[in-house]
């Protein structure tokens, strides 16, 4: 079709990923989290040929808004990239393992409230289709929604609520938000029209007060 970018063959795109194993000119970034296996850092432009590989895939982005599609080529992530690090303040990050910080295996994000939700922010992530099925991504979750409670701030204004919107059909994801300890506060009806096909949202939520007896209780059980 004419306008659709092409997806790069795989062997291309291990090719891209192995140059970006070289040695780096742009330092790894900081942890904001740390996990018994997992990081969740700050964007740089080397991770562009990872991300690329790894959200280059119709499952990745089947329950993802069209921002995000497929196919995802490397220039749409170096695109993504650089509007973040080049950002006001850093809402988006990149998970990698323990044992290979340098190569992205997925991401996540904080979409803050305005107004009166201020005090608010949707949370979203991915993960690579190669590192599904390892409790990867309720790992992540944990940490990321620890590091949005205690750290996140803007101009003095904190987060006391987070909120994840999943489309129907994204079963894993919601057992995600469960085993996180989300609250399943509703669902919106044909809320979401991708590719001719309409789905529900479902809306998962946690206060801070929540959380902190969440911790509370895990820390007491120990």
């Amino acid at each position: 079709m004419a306008g659709q970018p092409t997806p790069a063959h795989p062997a291309t795109m291990e090719a891209q990923l192995q140059a970006s194993n070289r040695p780096e000119n742009t330092p790894i970034p900081q942890p904001i989290a740390i996990t018994s296996r997992l990081i969740i850092r700050p964007m740089r432009i080397e991770d562009a040929p990872s991300t690329a590989l790894n959200a280059n895939d119709p499952l990745v982005t089947k329950y993802m808004s069209l921002a995000f599609g497929y196919p995802y080529t490397l220039a749409h992530a170096k695109t993504w990239i650089n509007m973040n690090i080049t950002a006001p303040h850093q809402n988006n990050f990149v998970i990698c393992e323990r044992s290979s910080p340098e190569t992205v295996i997925g991401g996540c994000g904080l979409k803050p409230g305005a107004d009166v939700s201020a005090h608010t922010a949707e949370v979203g992530f991915w993960v690579g289709q190669a590192y599904w099925g390892r409790g990867y991504t309720t790992e992540m979750l944990e940490a990321f929604t620890k590091w949005t409670f205690e750290s996140w701030e803007n101009d003095g204004q904190r987060i006391r609520r987070v909120l994840g919107c999943v489309f129907s059909g994204n079963v894993a994801s919601m057992r995600c938000f469960d085993k996180c300890g989300y609250a399943r506060e509703g669902v919106m009806k044909d809320h979401v029209e991708k590719h001719g096909e309409m789905m529900d949202m479902h809306i998962f939520g946690m206060t801070k007060p929540v959380w902190e007896k969440r911790m509370n209780k895990a820390f007491n059980n120990h």
